[in-house]
């Protein structure tokens, strides 16, 4: 057997029966629960980092342009109606804001906030972070009671490592330091949705797909798709290099048998970092919200899924299953991806069964079978 067909059967990708059999008609009380929980893990994964209020801000303020499904329509008179209406509109807000900065003349940090289309921040800040904080440790709750108290007589049911438990003190560090990683993430993502309210113009994200056509939408959604996955691969890779493993990344391997909340246990500094390099593209390349949105919640749903620990496939062709992250906690410096293997199997990163690996082994090929790992 070659190194590759090795590599391929750890972590097999493709229309697989094992796979695909849950899209056969079944609707058995574990099939119910499984859909259950996607949504729960869908809506925790949006929280995880406070884009779940950030897309909810852009899209409500854009809502009048948000047109997916169905042409857009094209009629003069409800046009000049609209101008009309949004003329008189735009009076009565001119003259509300005029009595407010005359009522508030004096006060520098309301005009500084105006100056910067961040109105009423002390309040869009704390909304988001209510929201992060609510549905991050209610769903992430449940699920850690459902599998990793409920069943934790049954492991080997259910777990990628069924012999090992995160101790008390991690599950509790784990719980602490994602706290803080979304205090800072959802203040960050507060400030970018009072920005977009007050009519901040921060993005090239557009929401008419009519705007560029629906080939171009197509094509975009796939490549920011891939770009996401390259950020991910080669900043989790440099996370790995020895300087920045042992001050940064190192905070976050100490979950050597991860759960749903060690996805977001990150050393802040890491946290915000990896945010800004997801978000960068919005700011130079036209993308409609869905192919944003969607993208996101599709990285952060299968960051929770590949933390969880519950050893399941994908249902999708090209996402890893939940033990090749699995591994990457369990074996430290190799399978560097997270939704595709494109990226592991193109610089040869993937876990070889014919290699030593450990946590003083940098580089992500491992070394001889034989080798002694160093101390990291």
């Amino acid at each position: 057997m070659n190194k590759s067909s090795k590599n391929e059967e750890l972590y097999p990708c493709g229309l697989q029966d094992k796979q695909w059999s849950w899209l056969k008609p079944d609707f058995s009380g574990k099939v119910l629960f499984l859909v259950f929980t996607s949504i729960l893990l869908a809506l925790m994964g949006s929280s995880a980092r406070g884009e779940l209020f950030l897309f909810a801000v852009m899209l409500w303020k854009n809502w009048d342009d948000f047109y997916f499904f169905y042409p857009r329509e094209n009629n003069d008179s409800l046009a000049k109606v609209g101008d009309s209406f949004q003329s008189e509109k735009n009076s009565v807000n001119v003259s509300e804001a005029s009595k407010i900065l005359s009522q508030n003349s004096n006060n520098f940090l309301n005009k500084v906030l105006e100056d910067y289309c961040l109105q009423d921040v002390y309040i869009q800040v704390p909304m988001a972070l209510l929201t992060s904080y609510l549905v991050f440790f209610v769903v992430g709750g449940y699920l850690q009671w459902y599998y990793y108290i409920k069943k934790r007589d049954k492991p080997e049911e259910w777990k990628c490592q069924p012999q090992r438990f995160l101790t008390r003190e991690n599950e509790r560090h784990e719980i602490y330091l994602g706290a803080v990683c979304l205090l800072v993430n959802g203040t960050f993502s507060g400030i970018l949705s009072t920005y977009v309210k007050n009519g901040g113009t921060w993005s090239k994200v557009y929401f008419d797909v009519n705007k560029y056509g629906f080939p171009y939408f197509i094509v975009s959604t796939i490549v920011y798709f891939l770009l996401q996955d390259a950020a991910s691969y080669y900043y989790h890779r440099m996370l790995h290099w020895p300087f920045f493993y042992r001050n940064f990344h190192k905070w976050h391997h100490r979950y050597h048998s991860p759960t749903a909340f060690s996805a977001v246990a990150l050393h802040p500094v890491e946290s915000v970092v990896f945010q800004f390099l997801l978000l960068l593209p919005i700011f130079f390349v036209p993308l409609h919200f869905v192919s944003v949105a969607g993208c996101f919640y599709y990285l952060y749903y299968y960051g929770l899924i590949d933390h969880s620990g519950i050893d399941m496939d994908s249902i999708w062709p090209w996402q890893p299953p939940v033990r090749f992250h699995d591994d990457h906690h369990k074996y430290f410096h190799c399978n560097f991806g997270f939704n595709t293997l494109l990226f592991d199997r193109f610089h040869g990163t993937l876990r070889r069964t014919d290699r030593k690996y450990g946590e003083g082994i940098f580089g992500g090929k491992g070394s001889p079978a034989g080798k002694k790992a160093k101390k990291a």
